[in-house]
């Protein structure tokens, strides 16, 4: 009877642990309802950057439908006597909107074939004032760096290996500078 005993406890003690990481593991992939992004590579037609810029973004603190996400960029700006290089950032914060579909006889399913986000954040972009002469023009024409709001919506197609991105963004100035742009449009490759 003894032995029994002891069977049947290892026995309950193994089926608990199977248990244990079945739930841990089921929780795991509910938790995932989005693709998850390593690092990104685009261009911005106006946007952050004045009148456009090529740029790199990285996706970082996953939440259950959420991520941070942080750009840097290199543009230019150019009028009819002035000309110079900008660089700009960005930290965002993207919600999903449209979550899996899931079924109780699909615990875990692949990923979305297209997923749209809200977006969010603040910007700036940095512009020289000097290219090789001043710019004689008026003072509040430009400053050095320009704070910027973010808002808009990033839309995701899904790949089995990439992931082609299409951001419409609002960006607003948070101080007067008449060189920077109110929305823009931008395409970038994601990779997982």
């Amino acid at each position: 009877m003894k032995y029994i005993f002891r069977c049947g406890f290892g026995y309950s003690a193994i089926m608990y642990k199977y248990i244990l990481l079945f739930l841990f593991v089921s929780f795991h992939a509910s938790a995932q309802l989005y693709t998850p992004l390593r690092a990104a590579i685009g261009a911005e037609v106006f946007g952050i950057s004045p009148q456009g810029q090529a740029f790199a973004e990285v996706f970082f603190n996953y939440r259950k439908r959420s991520f941070l996400d942080a750009q840097v960029g290199l543009g230019r700006v150019s009028q009819t006597d002035f000309f110079s290089i900008s660089l700009s950032s960005a930290l965002t914060y993207s919600f999903l909107l449209n979550p899996y579909r899931r079924k109780s006889c699909i615990p875990q399913p692949g990923h979305n074939k297209f997923e749209m986000y809200l977006e969010g954040g603040l910007a700036a972009f940095y512009v020289d004032p000097y290219d090789n002469i001043q710019y004689y023009g008026n003072q509040n024409m430009q400053r050095l760096v320009t704070p910027l709001a973010l808002a808009g919506l990033r839309f995701h197609i899904v790949n089995r290996k990439w992931i082609y991105i299409l951001k419409v963004r609002c960006t607003p100035a948070l101080s007067e500078n008449k060189l920077a742009s109110k929305a823009g449009v931008a395409v970038a490759l994601g990779w997982r």
